[in-house]
């Protein structure tokens, strides 16, 4: 079993003024034979990044942080740690902002966090190798502390906005212990049930009809659950089980 010790100056952290992208310094760090997780933490990305190379808005006052972490398990159950990032990420800001009702967070598949209906987080997850070969990730974090993008297709909100206003070092800390913790559950995979099973009871749209965007198709459904994979399952409107990997999720609303 793979143990994690985060918090304190188990972790080290490594700190940048201005940065292009914490997630592409990781994957170079690793690639030049890093071999301890490690904390790279930008004020401002120049080139940040989320799923699908789209851009992620990058101002003083959020939070952007990456976790390198070499070797954290079989590279098949690699695909799993968003969701083992997304509750970490959702127990940080509750921690960090107590004034926050739980109830109002939700995990959107397969790598927002929603506060009020709106994107306040996202999560990018990259696989790789070290230098040796063996399996590796980084695991992106950018928090919408105090700023927020207003010309977005969908709503986006920030902590500041929800009068939870929170210091990017202070969610850091919060979030440093909460990744030991949802890692350690984990162990490498053999945990996940218990992390799938803690996922879903705070995912968005569990149950009800949404639609997913997977390139030019959509297809809509009922959301039934996730699988070992971390797949969404949904049950379409003629009755046949879909599995999708990847897409954009929205809740579906009846004409």
């Amino acid at each position: 079993m793979a143990h994690y010790e985060f918090q304190g100056s188990t972790v080290p952290i490594v700190r940048f003024t201005q940065i292009g992208s914490t997630n592409a310094e990781g994957l170079a760090r690793l690639q030049r034979g890093e071999t301890v997780p490690v904390w790279l933490v930008a004020d401002i990305q120049t080139a940040g990044r989320g799923r699908r190379g789209r851009l992620w808005t990058s101002e003083l006052g959020n939070l952007f942080a990456t976790l390198v972490l070499p070797n954290p398990g079989p590279a098949a159950n690699l695909p799993q740690l968003c969701f083992v990032a997304g509750l970490a990420l959702r127990d940080a800001v509750l921690s960090a902002a107590p004034q926050l009702a739980s109830e109002t967070l939700k995990l959107k598949w397969p790598n927002d966090l929603l506060l009020d209906g709106g994107k306040v987080a996202g999560i990018l997850v990259e696989g790789g190798s070290d230098a040796a070969g063996k399996p590796a990730v980084v695991i992106g974090f950018g928090v919408n502390c105090l700023h927020h993008p207003e010309d977005l297709p969908y709503k986006a909100t920030s902590l500041e906005a929800n009068g939870a206003p929170t210091a990017p070092d202070r969610l850091l800390e919060a979030l440093d212990l909460a990744m030991a913790v949802r890692l350690n559950q984990w162990n490498a995979g053999a945990g996940f049930q218990g992390i799938r099973s803690d996922w879903m009871r705070h995912a968005l749209g569990m149950g009800d009809q949404v639609s997913v965007k997977i390139g030019t198709r959509e297809v809509v459904g009922r959301f039934e659950n996730i699988d070992a994979r971390g797949a969404m399952m949904l049950r379409r409107r003629d009755g046949v089980a879909e599995i999708i990997t990847a897409g954009d999720v929205s809740l579906h609303l009846p004409e």
